[in-house]
């Protein structure tokens, strides 16, 4: 996690920045939070789930999607659902520099940030935007970035109005009567594909939570994870233990606990597993307990039964 983010105070008076105000509290808490956001790396293309959002910033999850969707729309940022990456378009401009001489060693810092990024479709259009401007000499993604353009992100409204334009493509609109798409049984083997497989959910889950785990260790020490069998098993029984939904941002959110032993052990995952129900507790409560905070907690536990005792034995002494 870094140390600190830079907000220009241009962003207040700049014309993207007044169109972000002009969209709501949402957009703007959104915007500041997208460049000082502890998941946040100093190219401003990074891994952040919108469940991310709405839990730090406290605006839930429709408010979180509303504020970035006005952020997306001011130009300010992109989102692709699919890999769950944002892009702050200027952000690494602001963060590094307008440019690197040939010996600064960020030159390195930045080649590296990059590499070690989850695969998503930014990756050829980051390259093009600062390649020049910071020395860069390797591209990724550029055959996926040409055939396929990322998801963007859908508002509720936009899911219910696609989800209505289903429904009139497979049903009269004028007439009310029922047109039949596929014959029956055809019909009945296409209800049959897409029943969902129990196993290939939880490989889904699976996949979404080293992804999210990785993205968060890589942006914080500089280097991918290690990754073996031991490590996927780990993984599988975190999903199982608390859940595939919760499991990729509680993973994401640990990489960055203060806790001692988790730093010393460098935040590896079989701690993550280990102690996986407290973390997601604290995760969801914002409480987190450290060392001294158990000595505390412990400390008040004592002095609170030893009062009840007295009290006990001054109600028997009456």
């Amino acid at each position: 996690m870094r140390d600190y983010g830079k907000v220009s105070p241009q962003f207040w008076i700049g014309k993207t920045g007044k169109e972000i105000r002009r969209s709501g509290a949402e957009a703007t808490v959104v915007a500041m939070y997208l460049m000082t956001s502890p998941h946040a790396n100093m190219l401003g293309l990074y891994y952040l789930p919108t469940m991310f959002v709405a839990h730090e910033t406290g605006l839930g999850l429709e408010g979180a999607s509303k504020g970035l969707q006005s952020c997306i729309s001011a130009g300010f940022c992109k989102y692709d659902e699919d890999s769950e990456v944002v892009f702050v378009l200027e952000m690494a401009s602001y963060q590094i520099a307008e440019e690197l001489n040939g010996k600064d060693l960020r030159i390195k810092g930045v080649q590296n940030e990059y590499d070690a990024l989850p695969e998503n479709p930014f990756l050829p259009e980051f390259f093009d935007k600062y390649a020049a401007a910071f020395k860069m000499e390797k591209i990724r993604g550029r055959e996926s970035y040409l055939q396929a353009p990322c998801k963007p992100l859908v508002s509720q409204e936009q899911e219910q109005e696609q989800e209505q334009e289903q429904e009139q493509e497979g049903f009269g609109a004028e007439n009310g009567s029922a047109v039949e798409l596929l014959p029956a049984a055809a019909g009945a083997a296409a209800d049959h594909e897409v029943e969902t497989d129990p196993e290939t959910v939880l490989q889904a889950h699976c996949r979404a939570t080293w992804c999210a785990y990785a993205a968060a260790y890589s942006s914080k020490y500089g280097v991918p994870p290690v990754r073996n069998a031991k490590v996927n098993a780990s993984i599988k029984g975190l999903v199982q233990r608390i859940g595939g939904d919760e499991a990729p941002t509680v993973a994401a959110w640990f990489v960055n606990h203060p806790n001692a032993y988790y730093a010393k052990r460098m935040h590896d995952v079989g701690s993550l597993l280990a102690d996986c129900e407290k973390l997601r507790t604290e995760w969801a409560t914002g409480r987190v307990m450290t060392e001294s905070k158990a000595r505390q907690s412990d400390r008040k536990g004592g002095n609170a039964a030893a009062l009840d005792e007295v009290l006990a034995n001054l109600e028997a002494a009456a």
